[in-house]
Parts: C-alpha cells; sequence; structure tokens
C-alpha cells in the first residue's frame, strides 16, 4: 500500500493519541516514523505496549527505568542536547524505531549491555517521501487511530461530534 508521508504521519499521531500517548511526544514520534517507515514494526510494537510510570533518577544525569520509548524518549533527548552528563534508559535495545527519534532529535544513540545511551549529537534534516507501507501494519496503526474516534450516536452529535449540515468542504 502506498501512502504520502504527511498521511502516514497524521495516522501514526491519532494512533499515539489512541493510546494516550501526550500531544507533544505524539507529534514527534509521528514525524520520526512518516520519516522512516521502516520503523513501523517497533513502533507497532510500543504502541501494544500500556504506558507505565517510568522511574527518573536524576542524581549524575538522567536514567530512566521502565521507560516506554514513545513517551519517555523526547526527554531523555532533551536532557542529552542539554549537556546532562550522563543519560540512560535502561533495559532497552536499539530498534529502527529508536534511531529515527534519534534522528528526528538530533542525537546519538548507543547500546551498553542492556542499556541505551543517548547523547548530543548533530541535527539532521528528515526526508519526508511517498513510501509502501504493509497493508496489515497499515491496518494495525488504523485500529490504533480509531481509539480517538467519538461513538456515532445522537448524543455525541447533539455534544458537537460530526460535521452537522454545515459541513460544505
Amino acid at each position: 500500500m502506498n501512502v504520502s508521508s504527511n498521511e502516514l504521519q497524521m495516522t501514526a499521531l491519532k494512533a499515539c493519541r489512541g493510546i494516550g500517548l501526550p500531544i507533544a511526544q505524539a507529534q514527534e514520534v509521528a514525524a520520526a516514523v512518516a520519516a522512516s517507515p521502516q520503523a513501523i514494526p517497533d513502533f507497532l510494537k510500543y504502541l501494544s505496549q500500556p504506558l507505565k510510570r517510568a522511574d527518573f533518577n536524576f542524581t549524575n544525569g538522567v536514567e530512566v527505568k521502565n521507560a516506554n520509548i514513545l513517551r519517555d524518549f523526547a526527554v531523555c533527548a532533551d536532557a542529552a542536547n542539554s549537556g546532562a552528563p550522563s543519560v540512560v534508559i535502561q533495559d532497552i535495545e536499539k530498534s529502527e524505531l529508536i534511531i529515527a527519534l534519534a534522528k528526528h532529535r538530533g542525537v546519538v544513540v548507543n547500546t551498553q549491555s542492556k542499556d541505551l545511551s543517548i547523547t548530543d549529537g548533530t541535527g539532521s534534516k528528515l526526508l519526508f517521501e511517498r513510501c509502501d507501507i504493509d497493508a496489515n501494519d497499515w491496518t494495525a496503526i488504523g485500529r490504533y487511530a480509531a481509539l480517538t474516534y467519538v461513538p456515532e450516536t445522537d448524543q455525541s452529535r447533539l455534544d458537537g461530534a460530526g460535521a452537522g449540515l454545515s459541513d460544505n468542504d
């Protein structure tokens, strides 16, 4: 299935919001996935994981346990870009999604045993192009995106959902 990078980005954004990811993190993840569609299998893996509470330790830089990459990578990248002496996410393996997020944020990621180390790097320009996506992956992303939809009921329409009678675009 061939889709535009914009269509992929907006659907990935809705999928992130569907699992309860805050809007800022959802926007970053969606941009990274749209620029690196090879990260879609990893993206789907992280979408299926529950958003548990991460444990942050700021004693010697930033150390994170129980991280969810979709939610917690941004704060770690910010810390690395701000000059934190050490930024480590514990028990996370490097993946295509992490590489895409690192490229998007202009940081470098390395693995140290089972931990991911993040350091300041040089920014790189993301390239957005049409891409071919496996139909099953597209359907799976769409299922997560559908979690943002309002149920189609008379009450939801009375509350403002839907286009109504004045939709003229």
